[in-house]
């Protein structure tokens, strides 16, 4: 699919065509039944699943977690807000053969998510996934293989691509705004404090450590590790290059129209503003991603200080032309400058022309709702043109496996632009192309 063809079908309209059937048994009813896997109030899938409940004819049937305390908080807040209790399952494998269920949202740590998606996959179940959709990028292979081998549904939580505004920008750089887009800049700033020294306890009475770990290698338990500092280890996160960078990173790639794989990255960085504590990701990164066309994306990003944020705006993306550039802002609005740093217009809330292929994207109020919708009825319509398909979701999350490799090995990463595949790197960054498996939970 070219990047017209993807714009028109994939990150603009998400109301496809009524009359598909649905997965499962609930075609008659029009009912999308999903099963959310990791459903612990400080992570996404806590308010994932509230959104979903909004899209007329989701359903959240199973909540799953490998935390009791999760389970029952999750499913009693499904109850307050639908009337109707999910069922509760801590292993994502028996709701994988629940015949009833016809997609999962995917909101585990990071070492989860491709497994998880290539299973439910396999499965027959549509799969929505929170970024990254892999952890290296051997993985992101293994997804793209599995979908074209099952036909699967398959999206990314990569929910900017449904914001309205944003992509309506985007169809005024299409249309020749700012000139030919050469460069994008995406940020991100944070003020996250130090982690502290974890100490080895006892595994709470509430917590299955082990399926926790799932396909990671295993490890005993500390008590800093969840629910939200996995992130900054190197065996479960990504670090803020996976956490934060696939959301304007991503967009800014779209904006620039680049369908290809970077052909070079460059990054640096390090654990600065901290010492003595277990975070192993570097807090302070700066990338820079070439493509075969002559153009090129910057990834800035700073933990653990939020000071004087880029363009008064603590994340965001750029995208430059000879003859101006549009902002993308944290709060779903875009800008657009002259070449000279004048404003010239913004986009606020003000909906995309019913005649254009971008309209109706934010039609439920909240771009997230509206990412949900479009999984939804790509699951009744049995369309693969989700919001973010594979294809489009791998090529932007080897942007972060790049940095990482980069970052953590030195030098440049070098790979094909039309493949992805590695050229050149050096011996300790390579070994970041892949990963390690628990016994019994290697890809199969």
């Amino acid at each position: 699919m070219n990047r017209r063809d993807f714009i028109k079908t994939s990150a603009g309209t998400f109301f496809i065509a009524a009359g598909g059937n649905a997965f499962g048994q609930h075609a008659a009813s029009n009912r999308v039944r999903l099963a959310v896997i990791g459903c612990h109030e400080k992570g996404r899938g806590f308010g994932v699943m509230q959104n979903a409940v909004k899209v007329p004819g989701v359903e959240i049937a199973v909540v799953c977690d490998v935390d009791s305390r999760a389970l029952i908080a999750a499913a009693a807040k499904i109850k307050a807000l639908t009337g109707v209790e999910p069922r509760k399952e801590k292993d994502v494998r028996r709701v994988l053969a629940m015949k009833d269920v016809d997609g999962i949202l995917c909101e585990t740590p990071d070492h989860w998510h491709a497994w998880c998606a290539w299973e439910a996959m396999k499965a027959g179940k549509a799969v929505y996934v929170e970024k990254p959709c892999s952890f290296c990028q051997r993985e992101s292979e293994i997804l793209l293989t599995t979908q074209r081998a099952t036909n699967g549904i398959f999206q990314m939580g990569n929910q900017r691509r449904s914001d309205s505004n944003a992509l309506a920008a985007i169809k005024a750089i299409r249309e020749g705004a700012i000139g030919e887009p050469r460069w994008g800049k995406a940020w991100y700033m944070a003020a996250r404090p130090p982690i502290g020294r974890g100490k080895p306890v006892a595994v709470p009475e509430w917590l299955d450590w082990d399926l926790w770990q799932g396909p990671a290698p295993r490890t005993g338990f500390h008590d800093n590790y969840v629910h939200y500092n996995w992130h900054w280890f190197l065996r479960w996160g990504t670090g803020e290059n996976g956490n934060n960078a696939p959301h304007f990173t991503d967009l800014v790639r779209l904006a620039l129209g680049e369908d290809g794989y970077p052909r070079r990255t460059t990054a640096g960085g390090g654990r600065f503003f901290y010492d003595n504590d277990d975070w192993e990701w570097p807090d302070s990164v700066n990338a820079t991603w070439e493509f075969a066309d002559r153009k090129f994306i910057t990834w800035e990003c700073l933990s653990c200080v939020r000071n004087n944020p880029y363009m008064n705006c603590g994340t965001g993306g750029m995208v430059y032309g000879l003859e101006g550039a549009v902002l993308f802002r944290p709060n779903c609005t875009s800008a657009l400058y002259d070449a000279k740093g004048a404003l010239v217009r913004e986009w606020k809330g003000v909906s995309v022309d019913a005649g254009s292929d971008l309209s109706k994207t934010m039609s439920f109020g909240s771009m997230d709702v509206a990412h949900l919708a479009r999984f939804a009825e790509c699951i009744r319509a049995r369309d693969t043109r989700t919001a973010s398909p594979v294809e489009e979701a791998v090529k932007s999350v080897s942007m972060t496996h790049f940095a990482n490799m980069a970052q953590l090995g030195g030098g440049d990463v070098i790979a094909d632009a039309k493949t992805g595949a590695l050229v050149s790197a050096s011996p300790e960054a390579a070994r970041f192309w892949n990963r390690e498996y628990a016994p019994g939970w290697e890809v199969s």
